[in-house]
């Protein structure tokens, strides 16, 4: 019996193993293009829960509700940790990683001068934080 197995020529094979190459690189780019279009969503997010959170732990403070309070800068320390994370793997931007940074220590300071009955305290780090907001943003505007 004869085989109907078909013997490529060279050049056809070296022209399959290119095609099949450009394609899982496409794939691969277009997958690392979609995770940073993810990723620019949630920094969207992130911002804007950011600018509610930075005005509600202000007012919480004000009206001395601790809890409250202390569950915003929680979670604004959480936001400004995840917006290092995204700077930091955007290299020209070095910059918005420290002030990113310096934003999760603000927030990060508020339970504890809560906790201490620092009123004051908690409120000069609370503004210190909207202003960094604005520092950023002077900088790295987030609209062309």
């Amino acid at each position: 019996m004869r085989s109907t197995r078909r013997i490529d020529p060279p050049a056809t094979r070296r022209a399959r193993a290119t095609l099949a190459a450009v394609a899982a690189l496409a794939i691969v780019a277009g997958a690392a293009t979609t995770a940073r279009a993810a990723s620019m969503l949630d920094f969207d997010v992130w911002m804007r829960a950011i600018d509610r959170r930075s005005v509600d732990v202000q007012r919480h403070i004000d009206a001395r509700r601790t809890d409250a309070a202390v569950a915003d800068a929680r979670e604004l320390a959480r936001l400004y940790g995840l917006m290092a994370a995204y700077f930091a793997d955007d290299a020209h931007v070095a910059d918005a990683v420290e002030m990113s940074r310096s934003g999760q220590a603000l927030a990060a300071a508020i339970p504890g001068a809560l906790a201490a009955q620092d009123y004051d305290g908690a409120s000069r780090a609370a503004v210190d934080l909207a202003h960094a907001c604005n520092d950023c943003h002077d900088v790295h505007k987030p609209f062309p």
